[in-house]
């Protein structure tokens, strides 16, 4: 077997990796704490990484050596868009060591065919090691470039984290992000995505082809929003004036109606506002609707994070919109 070696600090050549820096950070440890201690402690969980690569292997072995974890994630692989499956730990004594084997074709007549892997990593983990094997004699090339490279930024609550999703590849950043052919990177983080200046200054400085913003879940009150959401838009646009940013509200809004309709006007004011100064790279998707009307409770797992049905619905709905809009915008996708 080919073998690979995926850790902080060692990324396995040709292979390349996305999403997460070369220590396996989503943004730097330094950044972080400057923001709060509790994206400090997330900021090692990969969301949103992803190891790239093309090979003519028919199988995939993965070994995972973690940190920390929760059973209830794992790691994805995805070839030429077909899910291969899930490696994740079974039971509590292995939650921090996850292995397993998959077929990277669906039966034997894809041997000898050169496929795009795409290896998701956990969301709410760190990997210490990640292992990769391959068939013997299979081939082993540089990933054919994003159509975008230069990554869309999402930030946002749990839900942006892909919070209950065990599955990093079917959230609904991950799937848009993909269906544009774009990089991205997630800086969704459980319970702690609070506005920070220090944040809104960190993601104004990215080199990015968009900015997409939907933390209102964690403002803990109406009051918070209103301080705090507009500050965040005026930071970053003062510092990138033509950059695409897209803002979306909260999708559970059946749970609390009322809070959901007060939190919408606040970020549509934002949105108004941006429009009535002339911004003309400026989107706005609400949340009412990325759940569709019928079947809504099927779309969470407990009135608040979503399903891999619901993730599925939000793709399906903010995909084209976001695709139009980075189109009315001069980006070619």
């Amino acid at each position: 077997m080919r073998t690979f070696i995926l850790e902080p600090g060692r990324i396995p050549a040709p292979m390349r990796l996305y999403g997460v820096d070369d220590r396996l950070y989503r943004l730097p440890a330094e950044v972080a704490k400057n923001v709060s201690n509790a994206v400090y402690e997330m900021c090692g969980q990969t969301a949103g990484g992803r190891l790239k690569f093309r090979t003519d292997s028919r199988y995939i072995g993965i070994k995972a050596e973690l940190e920390s974890t929760n059973i209830n994630t794992g790691i994805d692989v995805v070839a030429d868009g077909f899910y291969c499956g899930k490696v994740r730990g079974n039971n509590e004594e292995e939650e921090y060591q996850y292995e397993g084997m998959l077929s990277l074709g669906q039966n034997d007549s894809f041997m000898g065919i050169t496929r795009e892997v795409t290896v998701f990593l956990p969301r709410v983990a760190r990997p210490k090691r990640v292992i990769i094997t391959l068939d013997d004699e299979a081939t082993v090339a540089p990933p054919t470039p994003y159509k975008i490279e230069k990554p869309i930024v999402w930030y946002g609550s749990s839900i942006t984290h892909g919070g209950s999703s065990n599955s990093p590849s079917l959230c609904h950043a991950a799937r848009v992000s993909e269906m544009l052919g774009a990089n991205h990177v997630n800086l969704g983080f459980g319970g702690s995505a609070m506005a920070e200046v220090a944040m809104a200054e960190y993601i104004a400085s990215l080199d990015m082809t968009a900015f997409i913003f939907d933390y209102e879940h964690n403002a803990p009150d109406i009051e918070y929003l209103k301080k705090t959401h507009k500050r965040f838009f005026d930071i970053v646009r003062k510092a990138q004036p033509d950059l695409p940013i897209m803002m979306i509200s909260r999708p559970d809004t059946d749970r609390e109606f009322l809070r959901s309709c007060r939190g919408r006007q606040v970020i549509m004011d934002t949105f108004h506002q941006a429009l009535d100064d002339g911004d003309k790279n400026v989107d706005y998707i609400d949340g009412f609707y990325l759940w569709g009307d019928d079947d809504r409770q099927s779309c969470t797992v407990d009135g608040c994070h979503p399903s891999e049905k619901g993730f599925g619905r939000m793709a399906d709905t903010i995909y084209p919109r976001l695709q139009a809009f980075l189109k009315k915008c001069g980006i070619d996708c």
